[in-house]
């Protein structure tokens, strides 16, 4: 496997380039809602976590969600 991260979901996205709008559309969600769960202001399910590691080309067990507040 490639290198191992410890970061979070926004600095993997900004990262790899990708608009929180990018991100939104290939999960199928509001803006707005992805970005309550980059903020931890929404419950982050497994199946985002999984997608969004998919689509960040990460391992899902590397990327640091935050907590819920």
């Amino acid at each position: 496997m490639g290198k191992i991260y410890n970061i979070s979901i926004k600095a993997a996205r900004v990262e790899r380039g990708f608009t929180q709008e990018s991100i939104a559309e290939k999960l199928g969600i509001g803006r707005d809602y992805y970005i309550k769960l980059e903020n931890g202001q929404a419950e982050m399910k497994p199946v985002y976590i999984y997608a969004i590691a998919y689509l960040l080309k990460m391992d899902a067990d590397f990327i640091r969600i935050p907590e819920r507040v």
